[in-house]
């Protein structure tokens, strides 16, 4: 055999290199002998590969990116300075990309890594809300935006939300009786046999504002917005402070597609009840209208209601906003909660659609009903 022919010396000295390799006691010679057996170009093709390596991460930060520091005044109408209001820098798309705050005088500063072109800016303080577009073209963009409204106005009537008006108090146990067998035949959809109720209710009290409110409700599910307007507008009469009658009138306004009164209708809803979240899907569907996109998502933002037609409002905001996969998971989070929902073959529709072209906005604009 070959492997036999081999001398024994060779073969002993082949073993005692072995060993001197993964020895700890390396003397002199050993380690001159290990240095020799590696090649010198693998070093040089190490150090040329992490060379190419940071020329090419180097390469992927476009040169068009830098900080911009976007900084500016927050004032009222009447050219007061808003303190303690949230500025948001957000691009086209709706997405975040710097936060800050007035100080005592009004005045902010954000620094964000932005591209030359246009953004968003967003204002609140409480439920007052603006929204500006801006050009980005330099280093340092100095802005003025008014806040729509005056300080304080919205704190003032958010401090409503424990008080209980003197017109809920008067009303008689009987015609509350009432109103809670209308709201338990409205839950299983029988809104005859709610209509009725609130008809007795009414027939007790002729001045019930909660009974106007209620049937109100009853001519969206029935797809009347016009007579419930005329519900709603007859229980704010009586009731200024009912919230539920300025989320129905929000409704039946976007209903018909009056964006900008719905959009007034849902910010009294929410000065009286600001956790009312279907307040504040109601505004984010008059925003929606408005063509105002970021807003509306903004609002939506400010909901944690894990509720089918606020998934199909987010996907519709989403689907404008070039956000396609976003929105095409928020369509199927609505199909997945509301399968039987008259919508959902259109919003299948739109999902096939805007598979076959993803570059093609769909023209659907939901009128959802307060549930």
């Amino acid at each position: 055999m070959v492997a036999d022919s081999r001398p024994s010396r060779w073969r002993a000295r082949y073993k005692r290199t072995n060993c001197q390799w993964y020895s700890k006691k390396v003397d002199q010679f050993s380690w001159l002998a290990v240095r020799e057996t590696f090649p010198a170009y693998l070093l040089f093709l190490f150090l040329l590969f992490f060379l190419l390596a940071s020329f090419a991460t180097a390469a992927e930060t476009p040169d068009s990116s830098r900080h911009t520091i976007i900084h500016g005044l927050i004032a009222t109408a009447q050219g007061q300075p808003v303190a303690g209001a949230t500025v948001e820098l957000r691009d086209l798309r709706g997405i975040k990309m710097a936060v800050g705050s007035t100080d005592d005088t009004g005045r902010f500063a954000l620094t964000a890594v932005a591209n030359p072109g246009k953004y968003i800016l967003l204002v609140t303080k409480e439920l007052q809300i603006t929204d500006e577009q801006i050009l980005v073209d330099q280093g340092e963009r100095e802005v003025a935006i008014t806040l729509p409204g005056t300080a304080g106005s919205a704190a003032a009537k958010s401090q409503q939300l424990y008080t209980v008006s003197a017109q809920q108090l008067r009303v008689p146990e009987k015609a509350r009786a009432h109103l809670k067998l209308a709201q338990q035949e409205f839950s299983r959809l029988n809104l005859s046999g709610a209509e009725q109720e609130i008809d007795q209710a009414l027939q007790i009290d002729s001045m019930c504002a909660a009974a106007f409110s209620m049937r109100a409700v009853l001519r969206l599910a029935a797809r009347d917005p016009k007579r419930a307007i005329e519900d709603a507008v007859r229980a704010l009469a009586i009731d200024s402070d009912e919230a539920e009658a300025y989320v129905a009138l929000a409704t039946a306004y976007n209903s018909l597609g009056e964006f900008h009164a719905a959009e007034t209708a849902a910010q009294q809803a929410l000065s009286r009840q600001p956790d009312f979240w279907q307040g504040r899907l109601e505004l984010a569907k008059a925003l929606y209208g408005e063509g105002r996109f970021v807003l509306a998502l903004r609002e939506l933002d400010e909901l944690s209601n894990d509720f089918p037609d606020v998934h199909l409002v987010r996907a519709n905001i989403l689907q404008r906003l070039d956000r396609s996969q976003e929105a095409a998971e928020e369509f199927g989070q609505f199909l997945r909660q509301a399968p039987n929902d008259p919508r959902s073959e259109q919003v299948k529709r739109i999902i096939a659609d805007s598979t076959q072209r993803a570059t093609a906005l769909p023209s659907f604009q939901p009128r959802l009903n307060v549930p």
